[in-house]
């Protein structure tokens, strides 16, 4: 939390929104590959939006080009962009309308 953004950023230091989602899961012992659209499609266990658990990864906009980390209760922590920092935020409605899928990995 509260690391800046940067493209391409892997960390640790500073993040973009699949750096982060890949080295999260890597703690727990599961490889992701490194792009949003990459991890979408090897991850088989697809989510819904109704049906995200703590854990799960939400990708939004139409070529899924941004990801955050579902914590539970209505929020997910991400890394939004350049000149932002990686924050926990509310999933309000914006994000609702920009969602377009989600995977569950380790599943």
């Amino acid at each position: 939390m509260g690391d800046p953004y940067r493209y391409g950023g892997t960390g640790p230091g500073s993040w973009d929104c699949s750096g982060l989602a890949q080295a999260s899961w890597h703690k727990a012992g599961v490889k992701l590959p490194r792009t949003t659209q990459q991890i979408y499609r090897a991850v088989k266990h697809k989510v819904s939006w109704k049906g995200a658990k703590a854990g799960d990864l939400l990708f939004f906009y139409s070529g899924r080009s941004h990801v955050g980390i579902y914590v539970g209760h209505g929020y997910m922590i991400h890394a939004p962009n350049s000149g932002s920092h990686v924050k926990k935020v509310k999933l309000t409605h914006y994000y609702k309308s920009q969602f377009n899928g989600g995977v569950r990995p380790g599943y």
